[in-house]
C-alpha cells in the first residue's frame, strides 16, 4: 500500500508539472492518465478501509478472549475461596 501511495504521488506530481502541456494536447491520454491516478487513489483508500476494519475485528476478538480469560480466572478464584472455608 505504501508503494501504491508513492506511485500516485509521483504520477500526480508529473501530471501537474512535467506532463501537463502534453496531456492538454491529447484529450484521450489526459482522461486515461488522470483516470489511472483516480483508480490508484481509490484503491489506496479501499485498502486503508479494509485494513481499518481488519484491525478493529482483531481488537474485538482479542478483547473477547481477554474477557473470557478474566472471567474464567475470577470464577476459579471464587471457587477456590469457597473450598477453603
Amino acid at each position: 500500500m505504501f508503494y501504491n501511495v508513492l506511485v500516485v504521488l509521483v504520477l500526480i506530481f508529473l501530471g501537474s508539472t512535467l506532463l501537463w502541456s502534453w496531456l492538454r494536447g491529447h484529450p484521450f491520454f489526459f482522461i486515461a492518465y488522470w483516470g489511472l491516478c483516480a483508480w490508484l487513489t481509490l484503491l489506496a483508500v479501499l485498502l486503508a478501509l479494509y485494513d481499518m476494519a481488519k484491525v478493529r475485528l482483531e481488537a474485538q476478538r482479542a478483547r473477547r478472549q481477554l474477557e473470557e480469560q478474566y472471567l474464567a480466572e475470577t470464577k476459579n478464584d471464587s471457587s477456590d475461596d469457597s473450598h477453603a472455608r
